[in-house]
Order: C-alpha cells, then sequence, then structure tokens
C-alpha cells in the first residue's frame, strides 16, 4: 500500500528552521566512562591517553555444599509480646500513630487520600482494622482499653460526595 506524501516543508517555514539551527550553539560533552588513575602517577592523567589493559584470570564456578540460610527481615520475626503494628499510606501529609502496650495486640491502618491523621491506642490483646480512605482533613483515633472488642472500621467518602462508614 503506497501513500503520496505531500510535501511538508514549504520555504516559509525552512528558513525559520535553518536560522533557528544556525543560531543554537554545539554541544559538547565529557565521555560516559571514567579514567583509572594509575597509583605510581605523580600527577593528573589525560583521558586521552589509552590506560594499559589489566588481565583478570577468571575462575570456573563451582557450587559449593553449603546451603545459603538467608537471614530474616524484621517483618518476617517473631515481633515481642506479639504487638504488631501494620500501617499503609498513599497520598500527601497523612499521619498515623500506633501505641500499643501490653500483649498480643494487632493494628492495621490504611490511609489513603491526603491530609487525614488516625491514631490506635491499644492497652492488650486488641484487635483494629481502621481505613480512611479519600477523607481529606479528618482526624479519627480508636482507643482500646485491655481485652477490648475489636474495631473494624471502614470510613471513605464516596465520589458522590457522601459519607460511608461501615462497621
Amino acid at each position: 500500500m503506497h501513500f503520496a506524501m505531500k510535501r511538508i516543508m514549504s520555504s516559509r517555514t525552512a528558513l525559520p528552521a535553518l536560522l533557528m539551527l544556525i543560531a543554537c550553539p554545539v554541544a559538547f560533552a565529557q565521555s560516559a566512562y571514567i579514567s583509572q588513575v594509575n597509583s605510581h602517577a605523580s600527577g593528573a592523567i589525560s583521558p586521552l591517553v589509552a590506560q594499559p589493559m589489566q588481565t583478570v584470570p577468571v575462575f570456573q564456578y563451582t557450587p559449593s555444599q553449603t546451603a545459603f540460610v538467608p537471614t530474616p527481615t524484621p517483618e518476617m520475626t517473631v515481633p515481642h509480646n506479639g504487638n504488631i503494628a501494620q500501617t499503609l499510606e498513599i497520598g500527601r501529609n497523612n499521619a498515623v500513630y500506633q501505641g500499643q502496650s501490653g500483649g498480643n495486640n494487632f493494628s492495621n491502618v490504611s490511609v489513603i487520600g491526603s491530609n487525614s491523621n488516625a491514631g490506635v491506642l491499644q492497652g492488650g490483646k486488641d484487635f483494629s482494622n481502621v481505613a480512611l480512605i479519600n477523607m481529606r482533613g479528618y482526624s479519627v483515633w480508636v482507643l482500646q482499653p485491655p481485652n477490648a472488642p475489636p474495631v473494624n472500621e471502614l470510613i471513605a467518602r464516596l465520589p458522590n460526595g457522601s459519607l460511608l462508614i461501615k462497621r
């Protein structure tokens, strides 16, 4: 399939393009490679001088008999006293505070949006899930005394402007 190409450049557009091309300064760049400094040299080495190449012996890979056991990351280790606090923040100027005392506390706070604050204070053996979605300028605090019932809270501003509070 062939298409007829129309003449794109006319003399009216070619002259300004040619003047802009002539007026542009020439760009110079340095090499992307870093020259190695010889430890026996007394002064600076010019990058135009070719450096002697050193050959390094290459050894064949032989698999070892020992197995690699990675050190567990802090997320994978068992928390002290069973306290777990997880946070997901997406957006700008969000603040989340999670304070836990006692043991066996689990807290999960998610803030999606901007300018929202969330806080969870737990006394011991408590469970909470808090999610703030698209809540601009709101602050939510969850206070749980020891052995309090679980808190699952979803607070969201819907696209039509209404407020959804799901427990």
